[in-house]
């Protein structure tokens, strides 16, 4: 009997190790090194040295090292007084900073490409700060708020020093537009000093030098009336909705106070559009839908802007005055609403609606983000030529 339970007992133990998980022999498993941080955007201290092999390695503070790679033409930059210098000029042990981009390998020392080079680092104030204009959120004759890569917002007054990098060329906080980089010095809380390190000619990864609407769509995100997005994608080809149209016109208007009670729409919780929205309603600029809904993301039609358009230059005092009538010559102009006939007459002969090859106007048609703003910047022209 004896020899039976020790059998089973045999039996038990061998059917439970051969049940244990794979996880028991963890302490046999290597795991591999860790890879570097992502310190993509951030600032590298250390000192930089040559290597015998000719790579330059950045020796932090602890002893850490990080293999950098300076391309030709990257900006070198003295981080006290903003003037320009240059790697040659960095001699080994100097303490530098240098802003990077994201880790080329995986390997250990990580190993970075530099966008931005620091020399003379300030001991006793922080060093410049590197960022890159997504969008234009505010820009009057105070100053600019821009957003900028890394989700943060940027204000640049008037009274800043703003200056070029390498050139001569005469630069004011309102050149801060989508696709240009920078250094920043602050004096406190306050951004003091701007240095430009890209001129943001081709701002928007979508919208080529070559493209139709290139002008006037650089024109209006450095007036911060249409904006892209963080990837510094504009989207051009897609509709324009109605919560970016309130935002265009408050800008317009120089994003004054907004003094008005925020109006009641079921849609309407929040956005970066409610100040642009509460004004507009507030000056009878736009309505909303006998449903009590705004519908912000709403497409926006040819009508519809014109409309919009002329509101706007009646709030200013102009538009058609008494009496007044005017044909419109295209072949579908019985399907122009009656509440936008008056605007889409006006815009029409005054150039800032045009129809298209076919003889249309296409009034209930989207209007896309690259026709809003040849729009808008035809109806700013208008209002130039009469200033």
């Amino acid at each position: 009997m004896k020899k039976r339970w020790c059998s089973l007992l045999s039996a038990l133990l061998c059917a439970a190790m051969l049940a244990l998980p794979a996880a028991a022999a963890e302490e046999l498993v290597i795991s591999p090194a860790p890879a570097p941080a992502d310190t993509a955007g951030e600032l590298l201290e250390g000192s930089l040295e040559r290597m015998e092999d000719g790579s330059l390695v950045l020796k932090g503070k602890t002893g850490e090292e990080t293999v950098v790679h300076i391309p030709d033409g990257t900006p070198v930059v003295n981080a006290q007084s903003g003037a320009a210098s240059a790697v040659s000029a960095i001699k080994a042990g100097d303490a530098v900073g240098v802003y990077v981009g994201p880790a080329m390998t995986l390997s250990l020392p990580p190993q970075y490409t530099a966008e931005v080079v620091l020399t003379d680092l300030p001991t006793e104030t922080p060093a410049p700060l590197y960022r890159t204009v997504t969008a234009v959120e505010l820009v009057n004759a105070e100053g600019i708020t821009v957003q900028t890569a890394d989700g943060g917002s940027l204000r640049v007054s008037a009274k800043a020093e703003v200056k070029p990098y390498l050139t001569k060329n005469r630069v004011t906080y309102r050149d801060l537009i989508p696709g240009v980089k920078l250094l920043v010095w602050f004096d406190g809380a306050a951004a003091d000093r701007v240095l430009l390190l890209s001129s943001g000619e081709t701002p928007f990864a979508d919208v080529a030098q070559d493209h139709w609407a290139y002008q006037d769509i650089l024109a209006c995100a450095s007036e911060g009336l249409l904006s892209g997005d963080q990837s510094l994608s504009f989207r051009p080809g897609e509709a324009l909705t109605r919560a970016e149209l309130v935002k265009a016109l408050y800008h317009m208007a120089g994003c004054p106070a907004v003094i008005q009670s925020i109006p009641v729409f079921t849609d309407v919780e929040g956005g970066d559009y409610i100040s642009a929205l509460t004004w507009a309603v507030g000056n009878k600029l736009v309505s909303g839908y006998a449903d009590s809904t705004f519908r912000p993301d709403a497409p926006v039609t040819r009508q519809q802007l014109a409309a919009f358009l002329y509101r706007w230059e009646q709030h200013r005092g102009g538009g058609f005055q008494g009496a007044w009538m005017f044909l419109l010559d295209y072949t579908d102009r019985d399907s122009i609403s009656d509440y936008a006939y008056e605007g889409v007459a006006w815009c029409t002969m005054n150039g800032v609606l045009t129809g298209r090859s076919d003889g249309t106007l296409a009034p209930g048609a989207p209007v896309t983000r690259a026709a809003a703003a040849v729009m808008l910047q035809r109806y700013l022209g208008l209002q130039n030529a009469k200033n």
